[in-house]
């Protein structure tokens, strides 16, 4: 097992993800209570899913408090839209490849110049603080 592998796989981390992933359970557990509580005006129902819109709320503000939700929510969008996650070094490719992503859309009705903009400023700024990755992918090493 690499040293990759048991970082990313601890217990820590582990809970971590257990508890992001809970948070959307939970909301859609209350959502669908809160539905059914609607239709069949059970009171025991309405409870139940403030209960659960309460643990999704809870499940948040950990997240927030440990300081782990951004780093979540950038890792379930790379998983969504498809873009691998950044190895150690990898930033730089990975920046680029969604630069890729986001000029292949150019011309399409929901285009966004400005993300690529923001995305251009974020390369930059990465090359100019580690510039041993611009050497890298100019093949100089």
């Amino acid at each position: 097992m690499s040293l990759r592998d048991t970082r990313f796989n601890s217990t820590a981390e582990m809970l971590v993800r257990l508890v992001f992933a809970s948070r959307y359970v939970f909301f859609l557990a209350g959502i669908f209570l809160a539905l059914s509580a609607l239709s069949h005006g059970s009171l025991v129902e309405a409870l139940k899913a403030l209960v659960c819109f309460a643990s999704a709320l809870a499940s948040h503000d950990w997240l927030v408090r440990h300081e782990k939700l951004e780093s979540c929510n950038r890792a379930f969008e790379a998983l969504c839209s498809g873009i691998p996650l950044p190895e150690d070094g990898d930033e730089l490719e990975v920046l680029l490849a969604r630069r890729e992503a986001l000029e292949s859309q150019r011309g399409t009705p929901g285009f966004d110049p400005w993300a690529v903009q923001v995305l251009r400023r974020e390369i930059s700024d990465y090359v100019s603080h580690h510039p041993e990755a611009g050497a890298r992918l100019d093949g100089r090493r």
